[in-house]
C-alpha cells in the first residue's frame, strides 16, 4: 500500500512538472454545420470562443487538456414560413463552458504532434442576442430573463496538430445533447411562434456545429 501511494504521488508530480498552461481562441460556426459548409462560409462566421487551457501529458501518447472558455453559439434561419413576414432570425447565446479534451497523438521528433480527441463539455448561458427581420413579437429580452434552465452539455470529436510543443491548431464537430431551454424553464414561446416550430435546433434549444481553435502553450 505504501509503495502504491508513493507511485501515485510520483506520477502526479511527474505530470504536474510537465503541465503547460495556455490561452485558446477561435471561431464557432452556426448550428448544424458540416465541415464543408463551415469552410465554404468561413468568411461569414461571426461566433467565437476565447479562454484558458491546461495541458496534462500522460504516458503512451495520451494527454488531458481541460479548458474554460466563453463560447458564442447560435443559429441563423432564413425564409421561415410564418406569420409576421419573418424573413430571417439570428440567434446567438454566450456560454461559459468547461471542456475536457482526452487526446491521443504521436510526437514526431519533438517537432510536430498530430492528435485526435474526444471532448465532453458543460456550459451555462450568460448572454443572449436575437435579431428578427420584419417581426414585432413579444419582448425577447424579457423572455430570456425568465428562462430558468440555461445549462447545456454535449460532446465533441476532432483532430489537431501541435507544433514545437507550444502551438496547437485543432478543429472539432460538436453536438449539444441537452436542451438549453426546456419546457419547465419558461421556454421562449415568441421564438417558437416566430419560427412556427419549423427548426428543431431552436425549438429544442439545441445547437451543434464546428469549432476551430488555436492555442498557445507556455
Amino acid at each position: 500500500m505504501k509503495k502504491l501511494i508513493i507511485a501515485i504521488a510520483a506520477a502526479f508530480i511527474a505530470v504536474s512538472a510537465s503541465a503547460q498552461v495556455g490561452i485558446v481562441a477561435g471561431l464557432t460556426s452556426t448550428s448544424s454545420t458540416t465541415f464543408e459548409e463551415a469552410w465554404a462560409n468561413a468568411k461569414d462566421v461571426t461566433n467565437y470562443h476565447v479562454g484558458a487551457t491546461l495541458k496534462l501529458p500522460l504516458p503512451l501518447g495520451f494527454a488531458l487538456q481541460p479548458m474554460v472558455v466563453y463560447n458564442v453559439k447560435g443559429a441563423t434561419l432564413e425564409d421561415t414560413a410564418t406569420a409576421g413576414n419573418l424573413k430571417e432570425i439570428d440567434m446567438k447565446t454566450g456560454l461559459l463552458e468547461g471542456l475536457v479534451q482526452a487526446q491521443w497523438g504521436i510526437n514526431i521528433a519533438g517537432v510536430v504532434r498530430p492528435y485526435g480527441f474526444v471532448e465532453p463539455f458543460v456550459g451555462y448561458a450568460i448572454t443572449n442576442e436575437v435579431k428578427m427581420s420584419n417581426f414585432t413579437g413579444e419582448n425577447s429580452k424579457e423572455e430570456w430573463d425568465n428562462v430558468k434552465n440555461r445549462l447545456e452539455y454535449g460532446v465533441g470529436i476532432g483532430f489537431g496538430v501541435e507544433i514545437l510543443q507550444h502551438l496547437q491548431v485543432c478543429v472539432r464537430k460538436y453536438w449539444n445533447i441537452g436542451d438549453l431551454y426546456n419546457e419547465n424553464g419558461a421556454a421562449i414561446t415568441s421564438f417558437k411562434d416566430a419560427l412556427n416550430q419549423g427548426a428543431e435546433t431552436v425549438e429544442n434549444g439545441q445547437v451543434g456545429g464546428i469549432m476551430a481553435s488555436v492555442a498557445f502553450l507556455f
